[in-house]
C-alpha cells in the first residue's frame, strides 16, 4: 500500500497557515472544548500576511479583506485544534525520535544549519514552534489513517479516473530545445562556436562554455520542452519551427542577442496511455480519499462541538432568512 503523503502534504499546510494554538496570553480569540486559542497567536498570523503581501490589506477593500482573513485564520486554527483533541482522545501519541527524525529531513534541504534557522525566522517560528506543529500533523496522520483504512485503490477505479479526466492527460506537440547565447556586440566569437559546432563540436560542451544565458548554460544550453502557451521571442520561435531534430540553426538575432539553436526532441500532441499515468492516477485517487474523509471527519467533530469567537467582528454573520 501507498504511504499517505499527500493527506501530510494536505494538513501541513494548513497547520503553517494556522500555527499552533496557544493559551499562555489572557487575551484569547476563541475557546474550542475549553481549550483557548490567544488573540496574540492569531494576531502574529495576520502581522505575517501584511509581511508578505502589503499591497493586498490598503484602503477600504484592503481592510474588507483583512478582515476576511482574519476569519479564515482563526478557523483554520479552531480546526487545527479539533483535530488535535480528537487525535489526544484516541490515544495517539508521536514520540519525540519521530519529531527528530522529521526535524533531519527539513534540515536536509538547507545548505546549513544556519541558513535553516534564517528560514524559521523569516517565518517567526522557533524550534519549539516547528517541533509541535510537525507532532500535531503526524497525529493527524495518524487518525486519518485510522479513518481512511488501508484499501488500495481497484484497476477499475484507475480507469474510472483516466476516462472522466481525460483533458488532464492530453499532451500539446512541443519541442526540446537547447541554444548558445552570445551578447549582441559579439557576433563574432558566435560565429566561430558555430563553426566548431558544424565541425562536430560537442553543442553542450560549448554552451556550457560560451552561452549568457544563466538559465541553460549550466545544463548544456538545454531549454527543456517548449510550452504552446508561452511561445520564445518570434525570431527564436520561427527558426525553431523550421528545424528536425538534430538539426542546428543558423546564427538567429533576437533583443536577447545572438544564438545558435539545437533541437533536441519532437513531440506530436497526444494523450497520455493509461499504463503512462496509472501511478498518478493512483495518488489522486487517495489524495482525494484523504482531503474527503479530514473534511468530513472534520464537519463531524466541528458539529459536536463547543465553540466560542471572543472577537465580535470576527463572528461568522448568520444568514437571515427572507
Amino acid at each position: 500500500m501507498r504511504t499517505f503523503r499527500p493527506l501530510l502534504a494536505f494538513t501541513l499546510a494548513i497547520a503553517l497557515i494556522a500555527g499552533v494554538a496557544g493559551c499562555s496570553s489572557n487575551d484569547v480569540a476563541a475557546i474550542v472544548n475549553g481549550e483557548e486559542i490567544s488573540k496574540a497567536e492569531l494576531d502574529a498570523q495576520v502581522d505575517r500576511l501584511k509581511e508578505q503581501s502589503p499591497q493586498m490589506f490598503e484602503g477600504e477593500e484592503g481592510e474588507s479583506r483583512m478582515l476576511d482573513f482574519q476569519r479564515q485564520l482563526l478557523d483554520n486554527m479552531i480546526n487545527n485544534v479539533l483535530i488535535r483533541q480528537a487525535a489526544e482522545e484516541r490515544g495517539i501519541t508521536i514520540s519525540d525520535e519521530e519529531i527528530q527524525a522529521q526535524i533531519a529531513d527539513l534540515q536536509a534541504g538547507f545548505p546549513s544549519e544556519t541558513e535553516f534557522n534564517a528560514a524559521l525566522a523569516d517565518a517567526n517560528l522557533t524550534l519549539a514552534d516547528l517541533e509541535q506543529q510537525l507532532r500535531d500533523q503526524l497525529a493527524t496522520q495518524r487518525l486519518m489513517e485510522e479513518l481512511v483504512g488501508d484499501d488500495e485503490v481497484t484497476d477499475e477505479e484507475i480507469n474510472e479516473y483516466y476516462e472522466q479526466n481525460a483533458g488532464q492527460f492530453e499532451e500539446q506537440a512541443a519541442v526540446r530545445a537547447s541554444h548558445i547565447l552570445f551578447d549582441p556586440d559579439d557576433k563574432a566569437t558566435a560565429e566561430q562556436v558555430l563553426a566548431e559546432v558544424n565541425a562536430g563540436g560537442d553543442f553542450a560542451e560549448l554552451a556550457t562554455e560560451h552561452s549568457k544565458d544563466p538559465g541553460s548554460a549550466a545544463q548544456g544550453g538545454d531549454l527543456g520542452w517548449s510550452d504552446p502557451a508561452r511561445p520564445f521571442v518570434p525570431e527564436f520561435q520561427n527558426a525553431l519551427e523550421a528545424l528536425s531534430v538534430g538539426e542546428v540553426s543558423e546564427l538567429v538575432e533576437t533583443e536577447f542577442g545572438w544564438h545558435i539553436i539545437k533541437v533536441e526532441e519532437k513531440r506530436d500532441e497526444r494523450k497520455k496511455p493509461l499504463d503512462e499515468v496509472a501511478d498518478q492516477i493512483e495518488e489522486q485517487v487517495l489524495q482525494q480519499r484523504n482531503i474527503t474523509a479530514y473534511q468530513e471527519f472534520l464537519a463531524e467533530v466541528r458539529a459536536d462541538a463547543e465553540i466560542e469567537i471572543l472577537i465580535d467582528e470576527l463572528k461568522v454573520p448568520e444568514a437571515t432568512e427572507e
